[in-house]
């Protein structure tokens, strides 16, 4: 019996107020039980697709981030004068140090915030997810 028939007799059974045909009823429920199941096999499929693409696209961002921080790091002349290679004066070349340190301290700080920010990020759609995937 097909989807057209069963509808057919449910119709007929509901205008006569007829008992249902013998077996119709197990049918039935077999049925909507095979449905259910696929709706829930199809949900599932989705969820664990939804969860990938989150997953992958946090740790996407995440490198990115830690690509905008190395090449942050790395781009020490920009907008500045270039630094001399060696100092004569001992003094200067411990300040030039010192300007150096503070440079690329200030910058790693930059990158780990960056860091930061995208772990809780990530953490977020996590928890959202799961929220959604327990409902």
């Amino acid at each position: 019996m097909n989807d057209k028939q069963i509808d057919e007799l449910i119709n007929q059974v509901l205008r006569d107020d007829q008992a249902l045909p013998e077996g119709l009823s197990e049918r039935l429920e077999q049925q909507i039980d095979a449905w259910a199941a696929a709706e829930k096999k199809e949900t599932m499929r989705s969820s664990f697709r939804r969860r990938s693409l989150y997953w992958f696209s946090g740790a996407a961002a995440a490198i990115l981030l830690l690509c905008v921080g190395i090449f942050n790091l790395t781009d020490l002349n920009t907008g500045k004068q270039p630094l001399a290679d060696t100092y004569d004066n001992p003094q200067e070349a411990a300040i030039a140090a010192q300007k150096a340190l503070a440079f690329m301290s200030v910058n790693l700080n930059k990158g780990i915030e960056q860091m930061n920010d995208a772990r809780q990020e990530m953490n977020k759609v996590n928890r959202i997810l799961n929220k959604h995937l327990k409902d």
